[in-house]
C-alpha cells in the first residue's frame, strides 16, 4: 500500500454543505422521514441512470428493487422491528425539504466528469437493498441490518474515474471523521452508500442523509454524514487511523457470518 497522507483542502462548493449547527438542530427532532413527490420531482433526470443503460456489473444480484424515480420510504413506527437496535427517529418531515436544500454530495478529484447531487438526485437512482451484519471494533455486532442505498458502481458510471485513480476519500461533516478506501473495495458487491434502513431513513445518529457501509470492514471504516467523494491516487489517513486503528479495518474472520459480509 502506498504511503498514507493527510487530507487536502476542500473546494468552496463542498464547504457550503450541511453545517454542524444544522446537525445539532436535527438531533432533537422526532419523526422518521417521509418524502413525497414534491422533492422527488425536483430531481434532474439527466443525473439519474436507468436500468436500460446499465448492465448490472457490480451490483449484487437481485439488489435493485425499484425503477429510477420511485421513492421507497414510508414513516416508521416506534415499535418497528428494524429499529430495535437503531431505535431513534431522524428529522421532522415538515422541516426536511428546507434542510436538504443545503446538503449536496460532491463527487470530484481524479474524474472526467465531476458532479454535484442533491438528495433527490440520489434517491432517484436505482436502489440497492442489502441485509448484512455491522461489526464494531469494540467487539459488539448488530446482525441483519437491512440497508437501502446506492451501489458505488452507479456513481462511477456518472463521473468516469481516471485510470490513475486508486482510492476514494469520503469527506464527512466538518472533515473530522474522513475515511478512504481503495477503489476495488468501493466496487465490491456489498459496499453501499446508504440512505435508509428497512425502508425508513437512516436515524440521524447513524449518519443521515448518507453514509458508507462496508460489512466486511469494522464499523469505523463506514464513514457517516458523507458529503463529498474525492477520487485520488493514494489513501489518506482518517481520524481513526490517526488515533491508532488499522487502515484496513478487517473484521476478524471468526465474527463474519456466511452471506452477511
Amino acid at each position: 500500500m502506498k504511503k498514507i497522507i493527510q487530507g487536502r483542502g476542500l473546494p468552496e462548493t463542498a464547504q457550503k454543505t450541511l453545517s454542524r449547527r444544522n446537525l445539532l438542530d436535527w438531533m432533537g427532532k422526532g419523526a422518521v422521514l417521509a418524502l413525497g413527490g414534491k422533492l422527488v420531482a425536483a430531481c434532474d433526470p439527466a443525473l439519474a441512470g436507468t436500468d436500460d443503460d446499465y448492465d448490472g456489473g457490480s451490483v449484487p444480484d437481485g439488489g435493485i428493487t425499484n425503477q429510477p424515480g420511485e421513492f421507497p420510504f414510508r414513516p416508521g413506527e416506534l415499535d418497528k422491528p428494524v429499529f430495535k437496535d437503531w431505535g431513534e427517529r431522524t428529522v421532522d418531515a415538515q422541516e426536511l425539504e428546507e434542510i436538504l436544500k443545503e446538503w449536496r454530495l460532491v463527487i470530484d478529484g481524479m474524474v472526467e466528469q465531476p458532479v454535484t447531487l442533491n438528495f433527490a438526485d440520489i434517491i432517484k437512482l436505482p436502489r440497492t437493498d442489502l441485509t448484512v451484519d455491522f461489526h464494531c471494533v469494540e467487539g459488539w455486532s448488530i446482525y441483519d441490518v437491512p440497508w437501502n442505498g446506492v451501489h458505488m458502481s452507479r456513481l462511477f458510471e456518472m463521473v468516469k474515474p481516471e485510470n490513475s485513480a486508486t482510492h476514494i476519500t469520503f469527506h464527512t461533516i466538518e472533515n473530522i471523521y474522513n475515511e478512504s478506501i481503495p477503489i476495488d473495495v468501493a466496487l465490491e458487491a456489498k459496499t453501499l452508500l446508504a440512505y435508509g434502513i428497512g425502508g425508513s431513513t437512516i436515524p440521524l445518529k447513524h449518519g443521515f442523509p448518507l453514509r458508507l457501509v462496508i460489512p466486511r470492514k469494522l464499523a469505523y471504516k463506514s464513514a457517516k454524514y458523507v458529503y463529498r467523494l474525492e477520487f485520488t491516487d493514494e489513501p489518506i489517513e482518517g481520524y481513526w487511523v490517526k488515533v491508532g486503528y488499522p487502515y484496513e479495518a478487517e473484521v476478524p474472520e471468526g465474527r463474519l457470518r456466511p452471506g452477511r459480509y
